[in-house]
């Protein structure tokens, strides 16, 4: 049994020098948030930037209604998986999301996630659901090297999972504290991680289009921007596929 049901949301936005891009951000979701027929508790956490990222966004607080915006601001560096749980363990709804906070993920695409969710929900109010992005309109090199980490996790797992690092993810409060919560890693293996554990406890996917733009401002972290960002990327994901598989064939 699932306890999902609920009428608001909780969704954490993990940040790292993102100096140019938290204004308009910010600016995205206050002119949305007066607008949504349920309650958003948005959760912003820097992973400790070294630019003016932390200050820009105390100073954009300052204006922020305490009810709808929180901010955490991390002492150490310990990455962007970190960073997501930490604001999902601070979370006040039952319903949690998170999405990235580079501008190439619009906003609004939570919401129709969310509006997802709850109508599925509706149909089944004990459903096991996790409902998350499907990118549509990428670049062609990125589909491939989308596809390609696909059937390398079919193989090595079992498991078909895909458009991996799509966002947003939207899922239960007692889905987190069962699976996620405790053995999350700390990298950007948290989505792969995720969706495994979705799959191991039988939870349906639900998918929606979405877009994911061209990022305007700033540097591309994760597995975005150059050739050398996507194959560190390639490497680290497969690296972790490697490990999972492992402990799967020792239970």
């Amino acid at each position: 049994m699932d306890q999902g049901v609920g009428k608001n949301l909780s969704l954490v936005i993990p940040c790292f020098n993102e100096p140019e891009n938290i204004p308009l951000l910010i600016d995205q979701l206050k002119g949305i948030i007066t607008s949504l027929p349920f309650e958003l508790e948005v959760i912003i956490v820097d992973g400790c930037s070294d630019d003016s990222t932390p200050q820009i966004l105390e100073a954009e607080f300052k204006n922020l209604n305490p009810k709808n915006f929180k901010l955490i601001l991390q002492a150490e560096r310990k990455g962007y998986g970190y960073d997501i749980v930490a604001g999902l363990k601070t979370a006040k709804h039952n319903i949690f999301a998170w999405t990235h906070s580079d501008m190439q993920t619009d906003i609004n695409d939570v919401v129709s996630g969310f509006n997802l969710y709850q109508s599925l929900l509706e149909q089944d109010k004990f459903a096991k659901i996790l409902v998350k992005g499907r990118r549509i309109g990428r670049p062609l090199l990125d589909a491939i090297l989308t596809y390609g980490m696909q059937f390398i996790t079919l193989l090595a797992l079992k498991k078909n999972l895909n458009e991996i690092n799509a966002q947003p993810k939207i899922f239960s409060k007692e889905f987190f504290e069962s699976a996620l919560k405790d053995n999350a890693p700390d990298d950007f293996s948290l989505d792969l991680f995720m969706l495994t554990q979705a799959k191991k406890n039988q939870y349906s996917f639900h998918s929606f289009p979405v877009r994911f733009n061209k990022r305007q401002l700033g540097e591309a972290k994760g597995g975005g921007g150059s050739l050398k960002n996507r194959w560190n990327l390639i490497n680290r994901t497969f690296q972790y596929i490697l490990k999972l598989r492992k402990e799967n064939n020792n239970l």
